[in-house]
């Protein structure tokens, strides 16, 4: 295999809201032959990222369930062990993950992607695992033991060859509400010899998961990209849903670029998302959710200003 990456997503927060991490957990098959499996991880309070690198060796996986082995660390759909004793990270402990929230996979809605999760070819793949979830156990990290029981988390999952070459990520599951959450990707697509601009917006709110993407027939209404705050709107026939992402300190994580580990990207784990939700109802407008997303995830590469603002 050549030209090919594959990466988990796991962000958790303790209940206190104290620490926030991402763990990614992931395999890089270069151009050349070479390979390699990694976990970067980020820090999202203190902004720093480490990239603990394996040799491919030590990369093992499951082809029945997810189950996923790097060296002395296990990933899978109900729990996580980190072993991790490297130059400046130790890590060691067990979490457990609750009943997860998907994006559901019907024959009529395969996941995130819809019907792209079928198109052959593609420059990246994105499934969202669970949108939103319970977490129990602790993890000692630098000496210091920290317990995410009660905490929350959320996982997606990645693969294919590059990362599109400009693009906006959003994710946030720490709203007033609990079971509220909203993971927002708007991207370029590379599509046969030429592109195009695409996003999936999923916001999950008391049990209902409201859907805005390309192949749904939603239309991005709004863009907006300054200093601080990004603002984007998506609208459908029935409703239309508006958010402000206000930006925090990031850091840069390793990305894909042909299956390599040569990108960078600028992400934050600590943003915050103000998130309105307004249904259209005999021609007028009816907010149905109003709120802000703590501790949220925030992505902005290469140049998103190329996609037409709308006022």
């Amino acid at each position: 295999m050549k030209g090919y990456f594959e990466g988990w997503y796991f962000k958790i927060v303790d209940e206190e809201e104290k620490f926030v991490f991402a763990i990614i957990p992931g395999v890089s098959f270069e151009k050349d032959g070479k390979a390699h499996c990694f976990i970067q991880f980020f820090d999202g309070k203190k902004a720093v990222m480490h990239n603990i690198k394996y040799d491919i060796s030590e990369f093992q996986y499951s082809k029945k369930r997810f189950k996923v082995r790097i060296g002395n660390n296990i990933f899978t759909s109900n729990k996580f062990t980190l072993n991790i004793d490297s130059e400046g990270i130790q890590v060691e402990g067990t979490v457990e993950i609750g009943d997860l929230a998907p994006w559901p996979i019907t024959l009529f809605s395969p996941g995130a992607m819809g019907p792209y999760r079928f198109v052959p070819l593609m420059e990246c793949y994105h499934g969202v695992l669970s949108f939103d979830h319970e977490l129990e156990g602790k993890l000692e990290i630098n000496g210091e033991i920290v317990d995410f029981t009660n905490g929350r988390g959320y996982i997606e999952k990645d693969y294919g060859k590059s990362f599109p070459s400009y693009y906006l990520w959003m994710q946030s599951n720490h709203f007033s509400t609990k079971s509220t959450s909203i993971m927002v990707s708007l991207a370029n697509i590379p599509w046969l010899r030429s592109s195009f601009d695409g996003f999936i917006v999923g916001f999950l709110n008391n049990g209902k998961l409201y859907k805005f993407a390309t192949y749904t027939g939603a239309k991005l209404t709004k863009l907006k990209i300054s200093e601080n705050i990004i603002t984007v709107h998506f609208s459908d026939k029935k409703h239309r849903l508006e958010v402000d992402a206000h930006k925090t300190e990031g850091v840069d994580l390793l990305s894909p670029k042909e299956g390599s580990m040569t990108g960078r990207i600028l992400e934050s784990i600590t943003a915050e998302l103000n998130v309105k939700l307004i249904k259209f109802v005999d021609s007028k407008e009816k907010v149905i959710f109003e709120g802000k997303g703590r501790n949220a995830g925030l992505d902005i590469w290469g140049k998103v200003e190329k996609i037409e603002e709308i006022d």
